[in-house]
């Protein structure tokens, strides 16, 4: 299964990354996002100008990390150009 099997592109809903969470375990790992997040308009993947959706996503995020749910990792490919991942705790 491949990454846009997943997400649908570079993005995961969030209803997908909800879905996940309550299924996962301890160790289970999911990409969340392949891009930049900071800067959505300037990725080399799939750019966007939707920037409220992307804020949204990663607010949500965070939110499961403020909450000890998961921890945060970010893998670079080049510039503007990084895979965010969400790993259960």
């Amino acid at each position: 299964m491949s990454l846009k099997d997943i997400i649908g592109g570079s993005m995961l809903s969030i209803k997908k990354f909800e879905e996940w969470l309550n299924k996962s375990r301890k160790g289970d790992k999911i990409m969340y996002y392949r891009g930049f997040l900071f800067a959505p308009n300037q990725q080399k993947l799939s750019p966007t100008l939707d920037l409220r959706r992307v804020e949204k996503l990663a607010r949500h995020v965070r939110g499961a990390y403020d909450g000890n749910t998961i921890t945060m990792v970010q893998k670079r490919h080049d510039d503007f150009d990084y895979e965010y991942w969400a790993v259960r705790t």
